[in-house]
């Protein structure tokens, strides 16, 4: 390839883009300032109408907007060497697990994690007297039935009974009964899933997301019913564990299997990462994994 007039070798296209951007400061008369208030005029995000396919999305972030977003990304996406592993020794199979979803599909998901954790946050400003809550209407007979629609309260198009389902099992949920005329004849007791004691010691036995190799950490996590709530799945932290949004909203369709064993999560891989299909216990949690370490 040669080398330079100093014979120092060819710079890297890294190193050109900072040598252009370290110019173009240096040249620059006018400073950052005019690029900020530009910046801030045209900052925006837009939601589109609603398709089959989604809701599409458009906007300009600012700088600083943008760079805490790409951090939270960084943080979630980035290879962990600390994640779930198998409590019992020697019964992690050979390799990572296989993320099949794209740059797009993981930024997606990563903001949705952020919303869930923001609304469930407390310190966001109320609707109504409680925190932003998505409201999602449905009948009891579709619910038992597992098929039909439901419907989000301001969102055009009706959703399907999994994503109704996903929304329930990591909100509140409150029984409105209607007789056939429309009259509300039973208003029930709003039900939350999981309250925060219950959610600290989950998150003590599990440390993480439990699916192995995730490594999404507890305070981003959702509590997921082993047992689904709508099929009289208690709330108990013997029937909760800590999934992210990721793997709870497609756990039917990922290969993954969760259930509990005396309190304690096992999971079963997908055939094409256990051919054996054995159930295992998993924990990302520091203690456990030591003491399970130290008693093999």
């Amino acid at each position: 390839m040669g080398t330079s007039p100093d014979g120092a070798p060819p710079a890297c296209a890294d190193l050109l883009r900072v040598q252009a951007q370290t110019w173009q400061v240096a040249l620059d008369q006018d400073g950052a300032e005019p690029r900020d208030r530009l910046a801030a005029y045209r900052r925006g995000i837009t939601l589109g109408t609603p398709t089959d396919a989604g809701v599409p999305v458009r906007g300009m972030l600012m700088p600083e907007v943008a760079a805490q977003f790409q951090r939270l990304c960084d943080a979630m996406l980035s290879p962990r060497v600390r994640g779930v592993r198998f409590a019992e020794h020697g019964g992690e199979a050979e390799g990572a697990p296989c993320d099949s979803r794209t740059r797009a599909q993981k930024r997606h998901d990563v903001l949705a994690t952020a919303l869930a954790v923001a609304a469930a946050s407390g310190e966001l400003p109320t609707v109504g007297g409680g925190a932003p809550t998505v409201v999602v209407s449905v009948r009891e007979e579709d619910v038992a039935h597992g098929r039909g629609y439901a419907h989000i309260d301001g969102f055009g198009r009706p959703i399907s009974m999994t994503t109704a389902q996903h929304i329930a099992c990591a909100g509140i949920i409150q029984r409105i009964v209607l007789n056939d005329e429309g009259r509300i004849v039973r208003l029930g007791t709003e039900e939350r899933v999981f309250n925060r004691r219950q959610r600290r010691a989950i998150a003590l036995r599990d440390g993480g997301c439990v699916i192995p190799g995730c490594g999404v950490p507890a305070t981003w996590c959702e509590i997921h019913h082993v047992v689904e709530h709508a099929k009289g799945g208690p709330t108990h932290t013997d029937n909760g564990v800590l999934v992210c949004w990721f793997h709870r909203r497609f756990l039917d369709t990922s290969g993954w299997a969760i259930r509990m064993n005396r309190g304690v999560p096992e999971v079963r891989a997908p055939l094409w990462y256990d051919s054996g299909g054995r159930w295992k216990p998993v924990t990302a949690s520091p203690t456990r994994l030591h003491d399970a370490l130290l008693g093999a």
